[in-house]
């Protein structure tokens, strides 16, 4: 017999048609959660989210099998992808190019999704100064369950960051920790701005060395927090705010407000895709005007004596 056709569905996002297939294929199967259910997700944040992604060099995280089945990293756009999808070219420290695809508007993230990209993981760098990245990140990544040492180390951060003259910014990482972010205006390169950042996760070990570390091996951090930098350097990524994660519950990564992190209710799960477009109905982007606070990262370095 011959084989039973995808069922499809076509629908239209900012004058564009995309054909959906295999909605009904469970991606989260432990919360019978569908790729009809993470498409019609980044359809009602492609508002607030394309913001955050558009001109940036994406890393999608694909699952074709479901969070526990197949999956890949695929930074290089693939052929069969539409030519209204952007891409834009970075070359390598070797030379080599890639060509990442950019999403611009909802239609790209809705496309994307129905191909199976669970996670969004943009460069910190915007077309065109693509070797001069506009934020700074620094990831807090536990060793352990104890999210009061990341909580601690946000407000470290908060305060560290604060008096060299940056605006910090937060977002729940939706997997165990927190980031912190800067923007800042696009002077600099990967490896100045990496090498400042690095500088600054130093400053905050070495004002509470046994709760935080820069130790790259996991071996070596035993209960303490990994001030995570390498965030910053060339084609490195973080997960996109909104982003879905592949963890089960289908957590977020959410932007979030500094008072949030009294609450003792946070933790780095605590969005998921089923709550996220009530509270952005709610409450709105609370990064949506991050980049005028930008600051020039010569200033900072002047006030830490780097």
């Amino acid at each position: 017999m011959p084989a039973m056709a995808k069922r499809t569905t076509t629908i239209t996002v900012g004058g564009v048609q995309i054909s959906l297939s295999s909605g009904d294929k469970l991606l989260f199967p432990d919360d019978d959660i569908t790729k009809a259910d993470l498409v019609e997700y980044y359809r009602a944040v492609a508002g607030v989210m394309v913001p955050h992604l558009s001109g940036r060099p994406l890393t999608l995280h694909r699952f074709p099998g479901g969070i526990d089945g197949q999956k890949f990293y695929q930074k290089n756009a693939s052929e069969h992808f539409p030519g209204w999808i952007r891409r834009v070219m970075m070359r390598s420290a070797d030379g080599g190019e890639t060509h990442y695809v950019v999403a611009d508007d909802a239609a790209t993230i809705v496309y994307l999704a129905n191909q199976n990209c669970i996670v969004f993981h943009p460069c910190p760098v915007r077309v065109p100064e693509l070797h001069k990245p506009d934020l700074l990140i620094l990831d807090l990544d536990p060793s352990d369950d104890d999210f009061e040492k990341v909580r601690e180390g946000a407000q470290r951060l908060r305060g560290i960051l604060t008096q060299l003259g940056l605006v910090p910014f937060l977002k729940t990482t939706g997997s165990r920790g927190l980031h912190v972010v800067a923007p800042l205006i696009p002077e600099e390169d990967e490896n100045a701005v990496s090498g400042f950042v690095r500088q600054v996760a130093e400053l905050l070990v070495r004002e509470a060395p046994d709760r935080f570390t820069t130790e790259i091996s996991k071996a070596a951090r035993g209960d303490r927090v990994f001030v995570d930098y390498l965030r910053n350097g060339k084609a490195q990524t973080a997960a996109a705010p909104y982003s879905v994660r592949a963890l089960p519950g289908a957590p977020v990564a959410m932007p979030i407000r500094w008072a949030e992190l009294e609450d003792p209710a946070l933790d780095a799960r605590r969005y998921r895709l089923r709550d996220v477009p009530a509270v952005l109905e709610e409450r709105g982007d609370v990064w949506r005007d991050i980049h005028a606070d930008a600051r020039s990262l010569a200033a900072a370095r002047a006030k830490l004596g780097a």
